[in-house]
Parts: structure tokens; sequence; C-alpha cells
């Protein structure tokens, strides 16, 4: 990181306010965590979050979950200001939580459609990570496998499974309000606008922010921006698309029961 990015950072972690708007939020708004799997939903959770009144956009950072010091770090959130992570659970992390006025929001997607996502972003949008090459000399078919039951030798390529696991606790948190990705994406991204709505009305509660209704309405029709660089599909059910049997297979071996704690199949017959 270059000093003018390392300033910039800084000056996201610790922000001022420069008019009415924002010093409102600063004085009066919710300190939250985004929290979410890799390619789980962190861009359409935070394009709700950016359009709330009392919090701020540019204050928005992301940490990546290897390099948060935790508990250390926590106290650095202001109000009016909303992190996104990839956090795994932790005792020692509710602890330091529970000791905040911080708002967590947990936002699971389908681990199927995980996958898919994962798979494209790793061989078509990051570049240079040590997996490059190896990835973009399989097939399409391959990619996703692998994508299914990581790469052995590489922390970044766990299976889905591991990954998954390391969420999972995070759903049984009471001061965490879960979200599924499936209620909040509207119909532009094959949902339901009413579950929109409604998924919009809880994440308000949760962060004891009061709007009309002509408000969130407009919220949740903004909410679904493809323009985003890593929001690629954000389409419900794109796995049926790309896995074949062999995928199906492995995939209900490595992740099966994560699959049905989160509610997205009764069991192992789809």
């Amino acid at each position: 990181m270059n000093k003018l990015m390392a300033f910039k950072l800084y000056l996201k972690k610790f922000p001022l306010p420069l008019n009415i708007h924002e010093f409102q939020a600063f004085r009066y708004g919710p300190k939250v965590i985004a929290n979410s799997m890799p390619k789980g939903g962190t861009h359409l959770l935070t394009r709700i979050l950016s359009l709330l009144p009392l919090l701020i956009p540019r204050w928005h950072y992301h940490i990546v979950s290897a390099n948060l010091k935790l508990p250390e770090e926590l106290p650095n959130i202001r109000k009016g200001q909303y992190i996104s992570t990839h956090l795994y659970w932790s005792q020692e992390l509710i602890n330091a939580l529970n000791t905040t006025e911080i708002r967590t929001l947990f936002i699971i997607r389908d681990l199927r459609d995980v996958v898919v996502s994962r798979a494209y972003y790793l061989t078509h949008m990051l570049r240079g990570h040590p997996l490059d090459s190896y990835l973009n000399s399989l097939s399409d078919s391959e990619q996703l496998m692998a994508a299914i039951v990581g790469v052995e030798g590489y922390g970044i390529m766990q299976s889905i499974g591991n990954w998954a696991r390391g969420y999972m606790p995070w759903l049984d948190e009471q001061t965490c309000l879960t979200i599924r990705f499936e209620d909040l994406i509207g119909s532009s991204g094959g949902g339901s606008d009413e579950k929109q709505i409604e998924t919009v009305r809880a994440i308000l509660f949760h962060l004891n922010i009061q709007l009309s209704e002509n408000q969130i309405q407009e919220i949740a029709n903004k909410a679904f921006f493809n323009k985003v660089n890593t929001f690629r599909k954000g389409q419900i059910g794109d796995w049926e698309n790309h896995f074949t049997e062999e995928h199906k297979q492995t995939f209900k071996e490595i992740a099966g029961e994560a699959l049905i704690k989160l509610g997205y199949t009764n069991g192992y017959e789809w």
C-alpha cells in the first residue's frame, strides 16, 4: 500500500463530518459491521447501507479478515460508519462486540451460487493471486470443481464446506441480523420485491433507523446496482446453469449439510 492509499484509509478509519448531514450521522448514526462469506452478497448489502440517511458512504471501508486485529480495531468504528468484512465467528469476537454499540449484519447466499461466483472471480477478475496461472489452465468445469473442493496447499482455496463452517455460528447469534441475499436482491435479480421491502425494513429496525414507506421503497428501487465490478450477475439459482451431476454429487458430500443448515434445501435430493 502506497502512502496516498494509506492516508485515504486513515481518513476513512477516523472520519470527520464536513456538512450538517454528516454531522448528524456522526452524532446519531449506528456503527455497523456488514459481514459475509466472500462472494456471499457483500456488495448488495453495502449498497443498501450506502443509501441509508445516517450512514456515510465515503466513510465505508473494507477490511480483509486476515488483517483485522480484534478486538483492538473495533472501537475505531465511528457512528455513521459501516465496514464490510468476511469474519469467521469466534467467541473472542462476540465478547468484543458485546462491549460496543456496533450492530452486526450477516448476509448469506446459496452456497452453490457462491462457488460459481467464486470460480468466475478468481479466473476473470482477480489477477496475480497465487492460483491465477493454475486455475486459468483448467476448463470451466474444472475451475468450478476447484471452487467446490478447494486446492490443497493454498489457504485462499479451502473447500466450500470448510469455508462455510467458519461462518455458521453467526446464524445463532441473537445480536446479529442474518439476511438472505435472495431476499434482498428483489425482482431485478430474480427475487421478490415484497421480500426485498421486508428485508430492508428488518435492516432499518436492527439499526434503529426510522424511515417512511416511500423512503423504504426508494431504497429498494436503488438496491440492484449491476455496474459494480464484482457484482457480476447477482441472479438467484445461476448455479443450475453450471453444475453437472458430478458437481452436484461432490458438493453434496462436501457442503450438503451446510446448505441444509442455511435453509436452502431440506435434504440431498436436488
